[in-house]
């Protein structure tokens, strides 16, 4: 009895909602209604969006990197505080890539450092050539000095041995000169320590005939050398 009440009391206030409302649809007349509603076309706005916001931007900066070329160059220097603008309007000079400017840069610099080594070398091998040559000079004149340094020491013993050659014969032609004196005149004489022919001579000749009378002092003793001793008895022609 209790659920049939309930149930009545349900559907009476549901009569009165529906008499107060009799304009607001069920919820399966809603449900059906929202089912058989046409579909909506998709919208146009998020591809306009992306269109102008992405694919133009990025249009202009691809024409802009590669096709573009602006006619004056526009370069700003700081220094000191002051910023200087410079302006180059040369329509006709190509726009280098930085890798090109590098590889330029690097090719400039490697034969700039190739030309160094090469006046370095050159520079070096001209100093020793003429380290060289002045050592080869040197060398020559040392060597031309001590030949004639020879040259004249031979000369001079040449001369020495030619004037001693000329005294020895000048004095044996003095020798031969003077006249033979008798056998009679001769006297003896008894050599003193320390004496020499060469003195002997002197004492009893004189210096002027000195050489000439060794001479005849040995021939007249029969020496065969000017050596004499203490104590002995010569013949003084």
């Amino acid at each position: 009895m209790g659920k049939q009440n309930y149930r009545e009391s349900i559907e009476k206030d549901r009569q009165a909602i529906s008499v107060a409302n009799p304009a607001a649809p069920s919820r399966r007349a809603a449900r059906h209604s929202v089912k058989n509603q046409p579909k909506k076309k998709k919208s146009i706005l998020l591809p306009a969006l992306f269109f102008l916001f992405i694919l133009i931007p990025v249009t202009i900066l691809i024409y802009v990197a590669v096709f573009y070329q602006p006619d004056d160059t526009i370069t700003t220097k700081a220094a000191n505080n002051e910023v200087s603008i410079e302006t180059n309007t040369s329509p006709e000079t190509p726009i280098v890539p930085v890798e090109v400017e590098d590889e330029e840069e690097k090719e400039q610099a490697a034969e700039e450092q190739a030309a160094k080594e090469k006046a370095e070398a050159e520079k070096a091998a001209q100093e020793k050539a003429a380290q060289e040559k002045a050592e080869q000079e040197a060398a020559e004149a040392e060597q031309a000095a001590q030949l004639a340094a020879e040259e004249k020491a031979a000369e001079e013993a040449a001369a020495k041995a030619e004037a001693e050659k000329q005294a020895a014969a000048e004095q044996k032609e003095e020798a031969e000169k003077q006249p033979e004196t008798p056998q009679s005149a001769a006297k003896t004489y008894v050599v003193k320590p320390q004496e020499t022919l060469y003195r002997i001579a002197v004492n009893n000749y004189g210096a002027a005939g000195a050489a000439a009378a060794v001479e005849k002092i040995k021939q007249a003793n029969g020496l065969a050398s000017n050596s004499i001793s203490a104590g002995q008895t010569l013949i003084l022609p």
